[in-house]
């Protein structure tokens, strides 16, 4: 009887034991989905088979990101439920061996430069400051040990990538896929376009997506999408079912009409998703083609705001001004666009005459839908000037009511007002003309017929030759009323 109590007894610690070795899950080929948002956020979506056992079972999620946000992880499965979960931060690293052995001995060794040979010793480490192991050796302390610290074994619980730990309670043995979601930090993308300009009304468009990785990870062969778009960010866990959807709904899409990259809009935001598997390595910056557009119809235009100021008297004058480059394009699909073009620098190139490729300009583009117009200002003209003056003021009362010692006066100035462009290049421009006015004006004559832009501004598209000065000229009555006290 005593024999068969130690053996029952040596019986149940193997199994306990058995049961306390948790099981190491892995990541397998295409199970794992990326989708990026350009605010330095991530939802990571991974699926790991896993043969499980009714009843309790220990689990391990090898190779989480480092920056994960531990409240935000989500896992579920089929009969599975959860009862606990932990996130392991204790990673390998000198400094972390350092402090998990104080107070215990280690070996150390330093290099004999007389004979070539290693020193062996052992130590009582007592602490750590300033980079610096802090040892106490038979013969006093050093502070400063000139060697190395050996460490025997690798401290209970520390790992050499991050790790989710969980205890699950499974309701039917056999093979399950786990599911495994969790936001982290350390990842975001960004965009930036190269516009080569082709002729005087078409260019080709390319856009490249940079992924960027801090999180502490690779993510080997990943599905990529990417989120364009502010999302509001509450540090708080998603609820179950939200994240779940989000795993089950990572699905794939591909737009050849699009090119690269297929868009599609979530929630009022743009989502883009990558048509090839991916590796994105840890501390990499990895660039993809997302947009390839050839023979995209824009517009140049020269914008110049007139400086003129509307005061009582004539003579005011501007000279030599140069207006603003605007490359405007429609995002259309008959400028051969009408994409969803997500926000990032947009760089120009242009050939000259010998074929030689030239830089001419930068702007940033805001996330712009279809329909939207990008208009994007690369500089000052250098071969387009504009100057111009106020060449007669005429002034005269119209009305005038008393106010106690004072009385309210209306003027009416009536102002000539003449510009000239002046277009040094081969080709003909046109230059678009901004008048402000301080009071709300009304043109009683001009040259070049204008429009209205909004109350107080007015706007004319002066067509200048080759070579060649056009000039402006216009009239423009404007209302005064000031106090006139006695």
């Amino acid at each position: 009887m005593r024999n068969y109590l130690r053996l029952l007894a040596l019986t149940c610690v193997i199994a306990t034991s058995a049961q306390a070795e948790p099981l190491v899950l892995q990541n397998t080929d295409n199970s794992l989905s990326l989708s990026i948002y350009n605010q330095d956020l991530a939802l990571v979506k991974d699926i790991r088979p896993a043969n499980l056992k009714s009843g309790i079972n220990d689990v391990i999620f090898d190779g989480v990101a480092s920056q994960i946000q531990a409240e935000t992880a989500i896992i579920y499965g089929d009969g599975v439920r959860v009862n606990e979960q932990n996130y392991s931060y204790d990673l390998m690293s000198y400094e972390n061996f350092i402090n998990r052995s104080i107070g215990k001995n280690v070996r150390t060794v330093q290099f004999n430069p007389e004979n070539g040979k290693n020193i062996y010793d052992e130590a009582e480490l007592i602490g750590y400051a300033n980079g610096h192991p802090i040892l106490r050796f038979e013969y006093g302390i050093e502070s400063n040990f000139p060697g190395r610290v050996v460490f025997d074994n690798v401290p209970a619980g520390m790992s050499n990538k991050p790790t989710l730990a969980a205890k699950l309670d499974v309701s039917q043995s056999g093979n399950k896929n786990l599911y495994l979601a969790y936001l982290t930090s350390g990842l975001s993308w960004k965009t930036d376009y190269v516009a080569n300009v082709k002729s005087r009304d078409k260019l080709d468009l390319t856009g490249w997506v940079t992924i960027s990785n801090n999180s502490g990870i690779d993510y080997e062969r990943a599905k990529i999408q990417l989120i364009a778009g502010d999302v509001n960010i509450v540090r708080r866990s998603p609820g179950r079912m939200i994240m779940k959807a989000a795993m089950m709904n990572s699905v794939q899409t591909e737009d050849m009409a699009f090119g690269v990259a297929a868009p599609e809009s979530i929630n009022s935001y743009e989502l883009y998703t990558l048509p090839n598997i991916t590796t994105v390595k840890d501390k990499e910056n990895k660039q993809i083609a997302l947009i390839e557009r050839n023979d995209v119809k824009y517009q140049k235009e020269f914008h110049l705001h007139s400086p003129l100021y509307f005061g009582p008297r004539n003579g005011e004058i501007f000279e030599k001004h140069h207006p603003q480059i605007i490359y405007v394009i429609e995002n259309t699909a008959d400028s051969n666009l009408g994409i969803s073009i997500p926000t990032g620098i947009i760089r120009f190139y242009e050939n000259d005459k010998n074929s030689n490729l030239q830089f001419i300009g930068s702007n940033h583009i805001a996330n712009t839908a279809k329909e939207d117009t990008l208009r994007l200002n690369l500089g000052e003209a250098f071969n387009i000037s504009a100057g111009g003056k106020i060449t007669d003021v005429k002034e005269k009362e119209i009305s005038r009511k008393p106010d106690n010692n004072c009385a309210i006066v209306k003027t009416l100035r009536s102002y000539d007002v003449e510009i000239t462009v002046n277009n040094a290049e081969d080709v003909e421009n046109t230059v678009v003309i901004n008048q402000h006015f301080p009071e709300k004006p009304e043109i009683t004559k001009e040259s070049i017929k204008g429009e209205s832009k909004d109350a107080y501004t007015y706007i004319w598209k002066v067509k200048a030759a080759p070579n060649s000065k056009e000039t402006l000229k216009y009239s423009v009555d404007l209302t005064f009323t000031k106090n006139i006290c006695h």
